[in-house]
């Protein structure tokens, strides 16, 4: 199976087989995909994340053509973390987030790992299903990550910490291999030997606790 980027890896694993997100923890899932391409491009060296100001730095990669909306947003000019979640979940216009739930479904569609469609209340908005067999070979892979596997790679302690975070990596997991898979990406953080590693998993904590903040300021 040839694996993909994190945000075509996760939109795919948090899409249910009508092409449809989930309801109840709507929010986090958007807020993880947001998160899912700002980790792309941090891997990538396009953006550089300090003292939780998210910056461009260098020409948006090739292989991420999906996230070139994301991107031009970030290089306009410096912003928090906090900033950057809020002005995709949280505004009165969804149209960021939607640009880039289509543009990474696009892309994906283009790959052939998902079906386009078409629903929603007036019948036109985009939708991606899942391709069943790449979906769950994916699915398996983090499974033998989390069952047999020593240690976690970068690409799939990211993955997994960004599905566990929004309440997305549980419906797949036993509760035997959701309780592995938790404890590996715990060690994760005590180990001195893998900092990339342990930075990618702080920079989401960080991310989703920023976007928990700004779902209660905004309920309050």
């Amino acid at each position: 199976m040839e694996r993909k980027a994190l945000t075509q890896e996760y939109l795919i694993l948090t899409t249910n087989d009508k092409g449809k997100l989930p309801m109840a923890n709507s929010t986090e899932t958007k807020a993880g995909l947001v998160a899912a391409g700002i980790m792309d491009l941090l891997l990538e060296g396009a953006i550089k994340i300090e003292g939780k100001k998210v910056e461009a730095v260098a020409p948006l990669p090739g292989s991420l053509g999906h996230l070139e909306g994301l991107y031009a947003y970030l290089s306009d000019k410096s912003r928090s973390v906090t900033k950057v979640i809020e002005d995709y979940c949280m505004s009165f216009s969804s149209s960021r987030i939607n640009q880039l739930l289509t543009d990474t479904g696009n892309s994906l569609s283009a790959a052939g790992a998902v079906a386009e469609g078409k629903g929603g209340l007036f019948g036109n908005r985009d939708l991606f299903v899942p391709e069943k067999a790449y979906k769950e070979a994916l699915i398996e892979t983090l499974k033998r990550a989390a069952v047999q596997v020593e240690s976690l790679s970068l690409h799939d302690a990211a993955l997994a910490s960004l599905l566990k975070e929004t309440r997305n990596l549980k419906p797949y997991f036993s509760k035997h291999e959701n309780d592995l898979m938790k404890e590996k990406l715990k060690a994760i953080k005590n180990q001195q030997d893998s900092k990339i590693i342990r930075e990618m998993v702080g920079y989401i904590d960080a991310i989703m606790t920023v976007m928990m903040a700004a779902v209660i300021a905004t309920v309050n």
